[in-house]
Order: structure tokens, then sequence, then C-alpha cells
């Protein structure tokens, strides 16, 4: 294939492109979700603040109620409303009802007496119809609720109120309503006697009540206005039909007549539920609220309708919308503006790589190319330059390398060597256990041949002192002689410990007690009368078990080393304490301390750094609490003092 046809696009236009498409992909993702998350905020919003409009308004319809009880309540005990109905002056209770009736702005005021008949200004009148509360008030009962009159009930309240009710439909196949919805509410009339004597009863119609939804839409949405349509609206339907209302027919009328869509009536006055969705409201969309108007024995008789206007949610929808493109086209212009630029710097440097490659290969091995940049472009012009001054010094390295290989050679002898002297070290370690395995082998036989001897010698020479008293000759010879047999005996002894293991009498032992008895027995042994004992003793360390005689040997041996290493002046300091492992018996001096290089020998059998010791007392100590399973540390500071820390474990129980 030719060079020609394998051309493409250049670098620059590629990395242009793969700078380019993601950042439009991500803004193009981010201005989707940006706007999927505000218009669902919108909506959320507005439905909220639907529902709340629709609470309100049901709070302007109960103040109402509330209002129309209150009045028909206080003046249901008006003594003198009583009075007029028992001496029958009709004149006065018509004259004073209708004072009332106007001053409360009631459409409706209305006093029967115990019969249920109406008391008219010259008569009364029985009811053809009676309504369903006369009966509950006549009882003494209370009655506040809204109430639906048929044409006759409201004749025989009086004819104006009739023609008021009179709602004509709009459209065709026009028909008249004639039925009359209330807010109403009755309370009983009582004599003296509190004997129900007669009802009071009264309300507003809501047929054509237009200040009624006036006001609702006064509290709940104000004045505004969008392009000179009121933004809020509030209508009270009887059944489907609108019979007070905020909202105007495109002649400007009061839409009164107009009914609820079908979709709405089944909802709300079938099943009695609350209806929140957008709806188109005679000739414009709005977002509303529907809930039922029922009556005190719970069936709905109308609807009550509160609705804004949705064109102003979709204009702030579309300027959200623009403002979200605008974002979006100025990214991405700003984006191929940046890329533009990053391709063309970045496309520079690989153009003059690609050059100098071709000279390379032409046999120029000189090219040493400037590093703009610390990114990958300049450690690929890094890498190109240490290629070339690689080309240029293959010889030399090739004599580095064999120069490498020789040392590494001589590295190899040298671990060889380090390795066959640690071989020999572990050769002399085990040559010299076995010979003090064959030491104390011997050390044994020797023990036990001289035992024998020093008994005699040593009982030879109790006989030799109880002859020769103190001051006569030869008595200071004869104690001489037994210093140096006790000596040879305690040797002879230490011997045998080394030698060979001991059966242990284990029995319990209290540490604290025992250290008393052993300082005490000290005393007697060496001179300790310029040296300070601190006792630190943990009263609650338990008992151990173990060889109280092997132990007192090792305590006695190790606090006989602290006193001589102090020269009979300084501080003697003895601690007790126990944990859940076991106790811990500390002894300190302020000697002359062990240098580091002898401190890792003390322990070695017949190692001594004094003139008259055997090198034996540690290591005895050292074995005799390995056999009790305990352990014995030391740290010390050459010229400060020394501090041994022997531990052992807990009894079983204590475990």
């Amino acid at each position: 294939m030719s060079t020609a046809s394998q051309k493409g696009f250049s670098i620059r236009v590629k990395m242009t492109l793969a700078a380019l498409i993601p950042l439009l992909i991500i803004l193009l993702l981010v201005t989707v979700a940006a706007f999927s998350l505000i218009n669902a905020w919108i909506v959320g919003n507005t439905q909220q603040q639907i529902h709340n409009d629709l609470s309100a308004a049901r709070a302007v319809l109960h103040h109402e109620e509330m209002r129309i009880r209150d009045v028909i309540r206080f003046t249901a005990n008006i003594d003198s409303l009583a009075e007029a109905l028992m001496e029958n002056r009709h004149q006065k209770i018509s004259s004073e009802l209708d004072l009332i009736r106007q001053r409360e702005k009631l459409d409706l005021l209305t006093l029967t007496d115990s019969s249920g008949r109406i008391l008219q200004s010259n008569a009364t009148v029985s009811p053809t119809n009676p309504l369903p509360f006369t009966a509950q008030v006549l009882q003494g009962d209370e009655f506040t609720g809204t109430v639906l009159f048929s044409p006759e009930q409201l004749h025989q309240e009086g004819a104006t109120l009739a023609e008021r009710a009179r709602i004509v439909t709009e459209g065709p196949g026009q028909k008249v309503e004639q039925r009359g919805m209330f807010f109403l509410s009755a309370a009983p009339l009582r004599n003296q006697n509190l004997e129900v004597i007669g009802t009071l009863y009264g309300g507003i119609l809501l047929n054509g009540n237009l200040p009624l939804v006036d006001r609702i839409k006064d509290i709940v949405y104000g004045q505004k206005t969008y392009q000179g349509t009121e933004i809020g609206s509030a209508t009270i339907f009887l059944d489907e039909l609108r019979v007070a209302t905020t909202v105007r027919l495109t002649n400007g009328k009061r839409a009164l007549g107009t009914r609820i869509s079908r979709e709405v009536a089944d909802a709300v006055l079938e099943d009695k539920q609350t209806w929140l969705d957008r709806a188109k409201v005679v000739d414009a969309w709005y977002l509303t609220a529907y809930e039922p108007i029922l009556s005190a024995e719970g069936r709905a008789l109308g609807v009550l309708y509160v609705g804004q206007l949705e064109e102003p949610f979709n204009a702030l929808k579309r300027k959200i919308s623009l403002l979200l493109l605008g974002l979006l086209l100025l990214g991405g212009l700003l984006g191929l503006f940046i890329s533009l630029a990053v391709s063309r710097r970045l496309s520079r440097p690989l153009l003059e790589l690609a050059t100098s490659a071709k000279r390379v290969a032409a046999g120029d091995t000189e090219i040493v190319l400037p590093v703009s940049s610390g990114d990958e472009i300049g450690h690929l012009t890094e890498t190109f330059n240490s290629m070339t001054a690689t080309l240029r010094e293959r010889d030399q390295r090739l004599l580095g390398l064999n120069r490498h290989l020789e040392e590494k050679v001589r590295q190899r002898t040298t671990e060889l060597e380090e390795k066959s002297l640690q071989l020999i070290q572990a050769q002399e370690e085990l040559l010299r256990n076995e010979k003090l395995a064959a030491i104390g082998s011997l050390a044994a036989g020797v023990a036990h041949e001289i035992n024998n001897p020093t008994a005699i010698i040593r009982g030879n020479v109790e006989l030799l002192q109880m002859e020769l008293h103190h001051g006569m000759p030869g008595r200071e010879e004869a104690d001489e002689i037994m210093k140096q047999t006790e000596r040879v005996s305690l040797i002879t002894q230490n011997l045998l410990s080394f030698a060979r293991e001991q059966m242990i009498r284990s029995e319990r032992i209290e540490l604290n007690g025992l250290i008393e008895e052993i300082i005490a027995q000290l005393s007697h042994q060496v001179d300790m009368d310029d040296i300070i004992i601190k006792k630190d003793f943990s009263p609650s360390v338990p008992e151990v078990e173990g060889d109280r005689e092997r132990l007192r040997q090792v305590f006695t041996n190790i606090l006989l080393n602290a006193v001589q290493a102090m020269d009979g002046r300084g501080i003697l300091s003895l601690s007790s304490r126990s944990d859940k492992t076991g106790v811990q018996i500390g002894i300190a001096d302020t000697g002359c301390g062990i240098d580091d290089d002898i401190r890792e020998k003390i322990f070695n059998p017949f190692f001594t750094t004094k003139s008259n010791g055997t090198g034996l007392g540690l290591s005895v100590s050292y074995g005799i609490m390995q056999t009790h399973r305990g352990s014995i540390e030391v740290s010390s500071t050459a010229g400060e003092g020394t501090v041994f820390l022997l531990r052992l474990p807990l009894p079983q129980r204590y475990s």
C-alpha cells in the first residue's frame, strides 16, 4: 500500500477530536441532568405549592363555617328571641332576624317552633319538605355543615333566595340549576327551663357567591398577574357545575354554569379523592387541585377548586433550557479553542521528533533535542536524547559491563569467604559445646572424687579446732584450712549442679519473704553497713511453685554479686511485681556495671572476672531458673550499675 493511501488525519486533528468529543459528551450529559433535576424540582415544588394553596382555600371555607356557627349559637341564646317565640310575636321575630341577617351578611336566617313550622312575619307555615337537620336540633343538638336545598325548600325560604340560586348552564342544550348549596348552622332555642321551644338556622348561599371565591383567590394568590391574566383562580362547584368562580370566559364574564371535566368528576365526586394535576380550565391550562365538599352525612355535594396558570412555569422551564443550551454552546466553543491550542503545542515537538528520528536512521547520532516540558512528550524527548547518547557510548558501556562483572566476581568470592568463616565459627561453637559436655562429665567425676577426701579433711580439722583453742599456736592455720575446705565444698557443689540436673522439691514459696530472709543472712556474710537497701515489694504478689533451696541459691548468688560490685558502698534496690503471666523480681545495684562484651558471657560456665571466683554461680543460677521455666534478664551500663530481672511463672490455678 502506498504512503499516500495510508495518509489519514494528522495527529493535530486527532488530538483535537480526542479532547473535544469527551468534553462535548460530558457537557451534554451535565446539561440533560441539570435540566432534569431542575424540572423535577419545579414540578415537585409546584405540586407542593398547589397542595398548600388547596389547604389555604379549605381554611377560608372552614373559617366561614365557624363564623356562621358562632353567629347562630349567639343569636339562639338571645332571651328576647325566645320570649317573642313563646308569645307568638311574629313581627318582632321577623324584624330582629332581618337586622341580624343583614349585619352578619347571612343569606338565610330562619326560626321554627317546636313543631318545625317556619315563622314568618304574620303567620306560621308548615314546611312541605322539612330540612334534614330539624329533628336533630329539636332534640337539643347543634348542627353545622354543608346543606343542599331543593327548589321547594328554597321557595319556602323566599322567592328572592330561590332566584339568586338559579344558575344557567353554558353550551348547547342550556339547563337551569335551581338547587342551592349552603354553609349552614342550626341551634336550638330554649326557655328558662332549658326546654327546646324552637330552632334557629342560618347560613350563606354558595351559588353565585362571588365575594367568597374572590376572597379565597386574594388570600391564596393575591393580585399577581401574568401577561394581563390573573395567575390564580378559585371555584366552588355544585356537583359538576360552576356556581361561584373567579375564572372568566373570553368575553370577560365569569365562567358560571360551565362544567368540570369528566375525569376530575369521577375522581372527586364519585371516589371522594383529592385530585392534583394539570387541567384545562375554560381555555387555558392550569396546575389545579380539587377536593370534594361533603355534607354532614359524607355525601359529595360539590367541589372546591384552586389553580395556577401553567404558562409561568413553562416560561421558567424555557428560560432555564435556553440558559443551559447557551452554557453548552459556550463550553463547546471554549473547549474547541483550548483543544486547538493544546494540540498545536503538543504536536510541534512530536513533528520534531519524527524529523530527528529520520536523521538518526540515516546515521546521525549527534542530535540533542531541547526538552521544552515535563510531561510525557518531554519524557519522550529525554528518552530520544538518551537513545542517541546510548548509541554514542556503546563501547564504553561494554567496557563498563566487563568491569562490573569482575566486581561481581570479587563480591561473590568475598561472600564465600564470609560463609566459610561462619561455618568455621559454627564448627568451633559445636566443638566448644562438646568440650563443655565433656567438662561437665569430668566435673561430675572430679567433684565426686574430691568430696570424699574433703569430708575427711573437714572432719579432722574440726577435731583439731576442738583441741586448739583461740590464741593457741596452730589455731589460725586450722581456721584457714577449714575456710579453704568450705570453699572446696562450695566449688564441688557448684560443679555437681552444673554437671547434672538435680531433682526439684516443689513447694509453694512466698518470694517477698524468701528475699527478706536472704538479705538478713547476707548481712552476716559480707559488710553491708554502708549499703542502702530500697525495697519496693508488691503485697499482691502471689506465691510460686519451686524448690525453695535452689531458688534461695539463685537469689543469694545475684544479691552477693550485687553487693560485691558496689565494693561495700551504694544503693541496692529490690522490687517485686506480678501480672497474668508470672512474678518478676528486680535486683539493681549502683556498682561498677558490666561492659557489653562481658555481659554476653556472664552466664557461660567457668567465666569469671574475679580472682577468687569459680565462674559457676551465674551459670548454675541460669540453669536453675530454666528448670523452673523461668528466665534471667540483665541490663547494665558501665560505671552506673546493673539490673537483674528474674521471672517465674504462676502456679496453674493463677494462670
